[in-house]
């Protein structure tokens, strides 16, 4: 039991921080006079208006209620699989794969450095064989697919689809271009986006030839353009997270006019996924900024004139560095108010992290209570109701305002630096981020920034919940791997070769359109690991990055 002494300090407790979590003083309370200056026409308008500060539709949820896309991949394709399958019984509308070491890095399953990597952390692809038996039975014109992933296995999902009798127009995909948010998760490899002379590398090259190819080809596809949760779980504020969004934006939207396709086309198809962290109100006060920044920024800088192309629809990913693994079943609550928050905030989809993930990949049943946590708040709360209903708040408006011009400010900086890729050339995002990062651990440290059970009201270890954990299923590993060596041993390595050869004579002597080479190198069945490395030999790299395999033809 607390001393008497603690038991009345705790009574008469009062908040004492009064910044948000990206460093906005707030007041006390909030009244008229703090949103003089806002025009209710100009700056906010109801929601599916310009510039979409309410929401991207004027339904909202009445017309759509949001995806609950929950993050999912482990072991093999034929494991996978009914994961999926598990998945979609339970309620889940709309599946998201994510990729294990190996697959991500381009390197071959069978080679020394994927050792005890192999579906672990992720699903392991590496063949338009594995991605057919990845979807075997699964609706694919009726999922939308989310895949973190550079373009192999994009390019692999259309052939498959295709050979499935499937319209790739169909198919409803949130993917395309990773390249320039990359070295956020592949800090390891930056020629995945420019050489060491600073020069955009072939990769990166294939990607926005891939880019261009979705945009003009594929109607129901959004390309996931960057993953700004990624950039906040490495320690960004809601400031940084907005701003580089647009910086990354701004890159992509002037290649792609480059090339010469049109600017309402572009806006229409670029989606990106964002964080709910653990400052409610501030959450959702960004998601709004981000909307009206959005409208403006196509309209009035680029010339949009659909309005279409206007409206930035995004998906949320809640924040999983706020779980702990001490007392995991408050992550439960951390999930529900992330969740809420993006629900108020008028996101299209949520992944909602299970309250185990502090500990392992989630077992089915943390699974299934995140869904469930999902559709509690979706059938039983009541707040999708009505569109944007904290319009109006004093506050909320006021914090909207003020996020806004600091995120155009962080924007306007990183313009005057030259740009996105200049910005990430210089490291000047990585140390950003690690300046944010250290001031919240130093605040952790200190008690500053209360994290219940870490900080604050900490219980023995012994007394603590301890969840079931799960441990990859790696028992059809070796077999996958007798299976794949088995099948490069049975392809036709002369049209391999061939095709390989092809695409690197493209790569090397035109400016052509990468992405229907890569196609029939994949259809002769080239290994991903073969694509990618062809495709760093153009660039004069290794082919093997880990340096463990020279070409093979």
């Amino acid at each position: 039991m607390a001393e008497l002494s603690e038991i009345a300090q705790m009574y008469f407790e009062k908040v004492t921080d009064f910044t948000t979590a990206s460093g906005i003083k707030v007041k006390g309370f909030y009244r008229p006079e703090d949103v003089q200056g806002i025009d209710y026409d100009r700056d906010i308008a109801d929601p599916g208006q310009y510039p979409f500060t309410r929401g991207h539709h004027k339904d909202m949820y009445r017309g759509k209620l949001w995806n609950i896309r929950e993050i999912s991949g482990l072991s093999t394709p034929r494991a996978f699989n009914k994961r999926l399958k598990f998945l979609l019984e339970q309620g889940q509308g709309a599946l998201d794969w994510e990729m294990d070491g190996p697959t991500l890095y381009g390197i071959e399953p069978d080679q020394p450095m994927a050792a005890g990597q192999v579906g672990v952390v992720g699903i392991s692809l590496h063949t338009l064989h594995d991605v057919e038996e990845l979807c075997e039975g699964l609706p694919l014109d009726q999922i939308s697919l989310s895949m973190a992933s550079g373009p192999w296995v994009q390019q692999a999902y259309v052939l498959g689809a295709k050979r499935r009798g499937y319209d790739p127009k169909q198919l409803r995909v949130v993917g395309g271009h990773l390249h320039y948010y990359f070295p956020g998760c592949l800090p390891s490899i930056p020629e995945y986006l420019f050489l060491p002379n600073g020069q955009i590398s072939t990769l990166c090259r294939w990607a926005n030839d891939w880019l261009e190819h979705v945009l003009i080809n594929f109607p129901r596809w959004n390309a996931w353009f960057i993953s700004a949760y990624d950039y906040r779980e490495a320690g960004g504020n809601a400031i940084h997270e907005i701003a580089f969004t647009m910086a990354c934006a701004k890159e992509m939207i002037r290649e792609m006019l480059r090339r010469g396709v049109d600017i309402n086309t572009i806006g229409r198809k670029l989606s990106p996924v964002f964080s709910c962290d653990r400052d409610f109100f501030e959450e959702i006060a960004k998601l709004r900024a981000a909307r009206r920044l959005w409208a403006r920024m196509m309209k009035e800088e680029f010339g949009a004139t659909d309005s279409q192309a206007m409206r930035l629809r995004f998906h949320i990913d809640v924040a999983g560095s706020n779980y702990t693994r001490q007392q995991p079943l408050v992550n439960l609550a951390r999930g529900t108010l992330g969740a809420l928050a993006a629900v108020l905030g008028g996101c299209m989809g949520i992944q909602l992290p299970s309250y185990d993930e502090a500990w392992a990949t989630p077992t089915e049943e943390a699974v299934r209570l995140a869904i469930r946590t999902q559709q509690v708040i979706r059938y039983e709360s009541g707040v999708a109701r009505v569109a944007d209903p904290l319009a109006g708040s004093y506050y909320v408006e006021s914090l909207t305002n003020e996020l806004e011009e600091k995120i155009k400010s962080m924007e306007e900086k990183i313009e005057e630096m030259g740009g996105w890729i200049v910005a990430l050339q210089r490291n000047w995002v990585e140390k950003e981020l690690r300046k944010s990062l250290l001031d919240v651990q130093s605040k952790n440290e200190r008690g500053e920034r209360v994290v219940l059970g870490v900080n604050r009201f900490a219980i023995p270890p012994e007394e603590d919940f301890k969840p079931e954990i799960y441990t990859p299923d790696r028992s059809d590993v070796e077999a996958y791997l007798d299976e794949y060596s088995e099948f490069k041993e049975r392809r036709d390595k002369k049209k391999v070769k061939e095709s390989l050869e092809n695409l690197r004579k493209i790569a090397e002597d035109t400016q052509d359109n990468l992405t229907p080479h890569v196609f029939d190198a994949i259809e002769a069945n080239a290994t991903f690991g073969e694509i990618i490395g062809v495709l760093r030999m153009v660039d004069g790299l290794d082919y093997d990055w880990a340096g463990e395999r020279e070409y093979p033809f």
